[in-house]
């Protein structure tokens, strides 16, 4: 349940980041264009009013030529035009005269507006004027001259663009991030129905296909490939699926038959004859060994029912306390008798929804296998206990364990890990235990118990 919502979480995060990446790209290229057209207002107004305040300058010049007299004839220009600025300041900068505060930063070309207009000497913007471009030159006798014009055209339309920019890129926004939001959650819905299939499929049901949506987009040739591919595998398990399954109903019956015989001439050997009853031990090892040979069979026949999922049809409210309760009681002498002590720490009212039969045959495994290989004096342990939304089942022991290494392989089919664990049983017990819990969506780990063997397992409570 937790690996689900987890993956559901990943899905609305990269939604949302993919929503909120378009809408930043579609902030930013709003931002380039107002940037753009700013610059080119402004470069447009100093081009404009360029002439107009170079042509003011040699107009002082000639006049300040004729009487020589600066101040006198920039108080003449002020009176003369109502559209023209001047400043003038010392070589330091400081303000002198004029209607207008000088623009700071030296020489050069200026736009004022009210914000850059105000100063403790000389005047801000007068009213009604939003704007000023003009120029700061240096006389010769070090004197700083400012000469601008009214640009408050430029300055309304600069303003106009921005409420302009605003309301646009306002509804663009929203526009934007709604269709990303719509396009990023259709998305969404055909991932998590990807996501759903493949689920069913890992559960056993191998007949479930992804929904096509029918537009021909890039996930739809995808699904489609996916489909046929799911086919293909369908067909391919349920081969081997038949073939196991033939093959283990085909010779459990003459296995069966062939143990009835032996058991039939067993009784018969041990019958007293003239010279008393005839030796029948090699029969009774052939009984056995044909004993573990049906057991086999049985085990592989469980492990593909598991598989396919067929066990779910008989999953009900089981009370796994008084099943794994019952179990260990029934154990506690078997392991007596080996000179080993198995404990019971079960929690009461652990509850899971399942298949009676095949958790027994689960926790048998376990138990058994504890048992069996381990030396005599050796504690082990049947634990279940809630944790969290999951029920866990422990098999503990202190018997030689498993290298870290090989922990993963001990759950595959046939396989003996340990040359001391020969004597006994056939490679399926942790194979059946894997199918039993995946069956029913749980979890299966070995881990070192410090010393001896640690199996855990997780079922999602009820």
């Amino acid at each position: 349940m937790d690996a689900r919502r987890q993956r559901g979480n990943v899905f609305r995060m990269a939604s949302f980041r993919l929503a909120v990446l378009g809408t930043l790209l579609s902030t930013l290229s709003a931002i380039i264009v107002f940037a753009l057209i700013y610059i080119a207002t402004g470069r447009a107004a100093r081009e404009e009013f360029a002439p107009i305040v170079t042509g003011d300058f040699a107009d002082l010049q000639s006049d300040i030529a004729l009487d020589g007299t600066l101040r006198a004839q920039i108080a003449m220009a002020i009176r003369a035009s109502s559209h023209s600025f001047y400043a003038l300041a010392d070589a330091q900068g400081r303000w002198i005269m004029g209607n207008i505060a000088l623009p700071p930063g030296g020489p050069g070309w200026h736009m004022l507006t009210a914000g850059t207009a105000t100063g403790t000497e000389g005047s801000a913007l007068p009213p009604g004027v939003a704007a000023v471009v003009g120029q700061t030159r240096r006389l010769t006798d070090g004197r700083l001259l400012f000469i601008g014009e009214d640009a408050s055209v430029f300055a309304r339309l600069n303003r106009f663009i921005a409420y302009l920019f605003a309301a646009v890129f306002g509804v663009m926004l929203t526009i934007g991030l709604l269709a990303s939001l719509i396009i990023a959650n259709y998305s969404l819905r055909r991932v998590r129905a990807i996501s759903s299939v493949s689920h069913q499929i890992v559960a056993g049901d191998l007949s479930h296909r992804i929904k096509l949506y029918g537009i021909d987009d890039e996930l739809d040739v995808l699904i489609t490939d996916l489909n046929r591919m799911l086919a293909t595998i369908e067909r391919l398990v349920e081969n081997a699926r038949q073939v196991t399954s033939d093959i283990a109903h085909d010779l459990r019956t003459p296995l069966t038959r062939l143990r009835d015989h032996l058991v039939l001439a067993a009784r018969r050997t041990a019958e007293p004859g003239p010279a008393g009853p005839a030796p029948a031990g090699g029969l009774v090892r052939a009984i056995e060994q044909t004993d573990q040979i049906i057991a086999i069979f049985a085990a592989l026949l469980r492990i593909a029912e598991l598989d396919a999922g067929a066990s779910k049809a008989s999953f009900a409210p089981l009370d796994l306390s008084a099943l794994c309760g019952s179990l260990a009681e029934s154990y506690q002498p078997v392991a007596e008798d080996r000179g080993q002590r198995l404990a019971a720490e079960i929690e009461p009212g652990c509850h899971i929804r399942g298949d009676a039969d095949a958790i027994t045959q689960m926790v048998v495994n376990l138990v058994e296998n504890a048992i069996r290989h381990c030396p005599p004096g050796t504690e082990m342990a049947l634990r279940v206990r809630h944790v969290g939304e999951w029920v866990a089942i422990e098999m503990a022991d202190r018997g030689p364990g498993i290298p870290e290494a090989l922990h993963e392989r001990a759950f595959d089919r046939f396989v003996r890990l340990d040359p001391a664990r020969r004597g006994e049983g056939h490679g399926l017990g942790l194979a059946l235990v894997r199918a039993v819990v995946l069956a029913h969506e749980g979890s299966v780990a070995l881990a070192d118990n410090g010393p001896g063997l640690l199996v855990r397992i997780f079922l999602p409570a009820s």
